[in-house]
């Protein structure tokens, strides 16, 4: 324990040095990822709710809890990003909203295309609708305000002159089951929907009597006008093989549902995400092929930088082989430890040199009294001060027998001590000398 307590002291300048340099290198080191966090999907009807609901029980595996906020759609969800007053660091978006949400930039970041989101402008077949100019002068619903399904409708309406002038259509804002009801019902007469090939809204349009969705034959001229569009085939009995539906090859517009976040997304949480959508939708759909998403094509926002690694290299090392927790730890520790072991390894090496030079310097303190002793023997000065250079010395006996060193330097106090005794002994030789000149002078 003394050689312990002996080494830290003559070593404190370096236990500070270290200090210091986690104090320095602890502000580069990100804080540990929260346990919970908050997503914005969609209407529990819809796909967005449904892959939130399967992320959450993919994440409580990990020991994180995913909130779920039910929401009108894209639109809002990134209202809900961009708000100060909003805990939702994730959210789902359809490409393109990039185009029609005016954010801060670099407010928001892309993690992840998902999946192919058709977009069906279902109508009553007696129409007999071609484009969507036909529209004119009817009932359309085109979702719910802040929904995704809304900006696109309103873009496509638009761009066939159909948002002003005397025939254009009643736009109806309705979710995606009351717009079911009211085509149903007969109170409309057509409505646009995005939801994917396999949601059950679209099985229960197309088996609905008296029922169609528009073949979109104009959707190049679309998708040079609104870049994050792509034409998707419909090919004939997708939707139904037992009834044939569609009887015939159509191709229909679609968007990408995508993942954004914000700054308040925690960026070691990335390929734990992304690992987890990779496991929900590795299986495909009927658009889309097995492992094809997630995916880094087809996000309107950059991609964040832990996003853009992932895609390039796969998970993190640490995270293939460790609890998402333990990889996250030591992911952090190494920013830590590596700094620390350039700096330490060198300065240990001049540890022990220091610790025995500090100890031997209090060894050599002495020696430096003794020499000046030894030389006023030699000088023959020392009958000047003969009595307190014998008091001195006899100090300097007692203060030595209480001396702690380490065991390795016994030896040396030892010695220390033995040429003290032969100083000592001059030094009464000399003084017995003295009294033997008196008492004959006497």
């Amino acid at each position: 324990m003394n050689n312990l307590k002996s080494f830290l002291v003559a070593n404190a300048w370096l236990v500070a040095f270290v200090a210091i340099l986690v104090i320095v290198l602890v502000q580069f080191v990100d804080p540990a990822p929260p346990r919970e966090i908050t997503i914005a999907s969609g209407s529990e009807t819809g796909r967005y709710y449904e892959l939130a609901s399967l992320l959450k029980r993919e994440l409580q595996k990990e020991g994180v809890t995913l909130n779920v906020l039910t929401t009108a759609g894209s639109e809002e969800n990134l209202e809900l990003l961009t708000s100060d007053d909003s805990e939702a660091s994730i959210a789902f978006a359809q490409s393109g909203m990039s185009e029609v949400f005016e954010s801060e930039e670099g407010a928001l970041r892309g993690l992840a295309s998902l999946y192919y989101e058709p977009i069906w402008l279902v109508y009553r077949k007696d129409l007999e609708l071609e484009f969507v100019s036909d529209l004119r002068n009817l009932k359309v619903a085109v979702g719910k305000k802040g929904s995704g399904t809304q900006a696109v409708a309103r873009f496509l309406l638009a761009e066939n002159g159909l948002l002003s002038g005397a025939e254009h259509p009643e736009l109806i804002e309705l979710s995606d089951d009351e717009t079911v009801e009211e085509l149903a019902g007969g109170e409309i007469d057509a409505g646009f929907f995005m939801v994917s090939a396999e949601s059950p809204t679209i099985q229960r349009l197309i088996e609905m009597e008296g029922f169609d969705f528009l073949d979109m034959r104009r959707h190049s001229a679309y998708r040079a006008r609104y870049r994050s569009l792509s034409g998707v085939e419909i090919s004939e009995g997708l939707l139904n093989l037992e009834a044939n539906l569609p009887p015939e090859d159509r191709t229909v517009l679609a968007a990408v549902a995508t993942m954004v976040v914000n700054d308040r997304f925690h960026p070691a949480l990335t390929p734990l995400v992304l690992e987890a959508m990779r496991k929900i939708l590795s299986k495909g759909g009927v658009l889309e092929l097995p492992d094809e998403f997630p995916s880094d094509r087809y996000v309107d926002y950059d991609l964040t930088k832990e996003a853009g690694h992932y895609f390039e290299y796969g998970p993190p090392f640490l995270l293939r082989y460790m609890p998402f927790w333990a990889a996250s730890l030591v992911d952090r520790l190494i920013i830590l430890v590596i700094p620390l072991l350039f700096v330490i390894i060198p300065l240990s090496k001049i540890a022990g040199p220091i610790y025995r030079w500090r100890i031997r310097s209090r060894i050599y303190r002495w020696y430096k009294y003794l020499r000046e002793t030894d030389q006023k023997i030699v000088l023959g000065t020392i009958q000047r001060d003969l009595d307190n250079e014998r008091d001195r010395l006899g100090k300097l006996e007692n203060e030595l027998a209480s001396v702690e060193v380490p065991l390795s330097y016994t030896d040396e106090l030892y010695h220390l001590r033995q040429h003290v005794e032969y100083v000592s002994r001059r030094l009464e030789s000399i003084a017995s000398l003295q009294g033997s000149d008196s008492d004959q002078r006497g």
